[in-house]
């Protein structure tokens, strides 16, 4: 089924701080879904990712501004006390808006992602392949040809 997501837009983000508190907290997995940007609402959270900043943030949209470019969406995290100091140009066709969530498993998603867990499992994926190749060769007798 996860590997299914991705070409149903389907997408997973991990709570990294309290800023959302009491909607999600810190290591929840956020289930995220593409809406069309003019069908946006005050009050629904989106995912992406700030002017200024590389990481992404699930925020509630406190305003919607309608231009002649895009819209621009005010966010606010829902335990902060003001809203983002940014302005959210939502120039692209469709935005990633919150369906669900599952407490703590963020943080695996989190923990599988990072640097040392990622070549860990690249290492091994290569020990995996070199063992079955391997295992393949010494199977094979000698002389007599593989039949299918």
């Amino acid at each position: 089924m996860v590997a299914v997501a991705p070409l149903l837009g389907i997408g997973f983000s991990s709570v990294l701080t309290g800023s959302m508190r009491a909607a999600y907290a810190p290591g929840a997995l956020l289930i995220t879904y593409p809406a069309v940007v003019g069908g946006l609402r005050e009050g629904q959270v989106v995912v992406f990712t700030p002017p200024g900043e590389t990481a992404l943030f699930a925020h509630r949209i406190a305003s919607i501004q309608t231009t002649a470019a895009a819209p621009v969406l005010t966010t606010k995290g829902d335990a902060n006390p003001a809203p983002d100091a940014w302005r959210l140009a939502a120039s692209a066709p469709r935005i990633p808006v919150v369906a669900a969530s599952l407490p703590q498993l963020g943080s695996a998603l989190s923990w599988l992602q990072s640097p040392p867990v990622r070549s860990v499992n690249v290492a091994l994926l290569g020990l995996l392949l070199t063992a079955a190749c391997v295992f393949g060769i010494l199977r094979t007798p000698a002389g007599q040809p593989e039949t299918p």
